[in-house]
């Protein structure tokens, strides 16, 4: 079943938000642990600027520290921790699947964003650890957002790129691979066109 990156109420429906994260309301969650555990937290959310795991503790906005965390599910939205990030699961062909991770361009962040989020380091002892964030966002100005795909190949999680799928896969799905590549409504930032690749490759 397709997670479609325009789920309800996430904030990358569009190229651009005003938003810092990912969902417009804190929501439940379950976050999988490297030590096999699973913490519930009542009140979380996705920071754009990362895509790290935020959770409320009072009044507080917390970052989690990613290192221990394997994966996180939103309701029926499954994220997988992929080079720090959370990353939707988006669709799957059998075992091969399509994820994508979702950050505010990292230089219009920093140039909008350098004086406005305040850190600090925080610790929960054995359970997540975490520092606290001020989201306060730029006033007037939205920010664009963009997407990095990921495939899970054959056992092989890496980035969603033309040489690094190709050195991966059989050479009978070459001429396959360079027709689908090939037509006009391909796109390497659209899920569909992505999943199109994924089961032409797959299969």
């Amino acid at each position: 079943m397709m997670c479609l990156c325009m789920a309800k109420g996430v904030a990358f429906a569009q190229d651009n938000t005003w938003n810092l994260t990912l969902f417009q309301d804190y929501k439940p969650a379950v976050v999988h642990m490297a030590d096999g555990r699973n913490v519930k937290a009542r009140l979380s959310n996705i920071f754009l600027k990362n895509a790290s795991l935020l959770f409320k503790r009072g009044d507080a906005t917390m970052e989690a520290n990613m290192d221990p965390i394997v994966s996180v599910d939103f309701d029926t939205l499954h994220y997988v921790k992929i080079d720090n990030m959370l990353a939707l699961e988006v669709d799957s062909v059998g075992a091969n699947k399509l994820y994508c991770a979702v950050l505010i361009d990292l230089d219009s962040y920093k140039a909008m964003l350098r004086n406005n989020v305040n850190i600090s380091s925080l610790s929960l002892g054995d359970q997540i650890s975490y520092t606290t964030i001020d989201l306060t966002p730029p006033e007037g100005m939205q920010l664009p957002l963009v997407r990095h795909y990921f495939y899970l190949y054959n056992g092989e999680i890496f980035k969603v790129h033309e040489r690094e799928i190709t050195r991966r896969m059989p050479k009978e799905k070459k001429r396959m691979f360079r027709t689908i590549i090939g037509m006009s409504d391909f796109s390497w930032s659209e899920d569909n066109s992505l999943m199109k690749l994924l089961k032409a490759i797959s299969e």
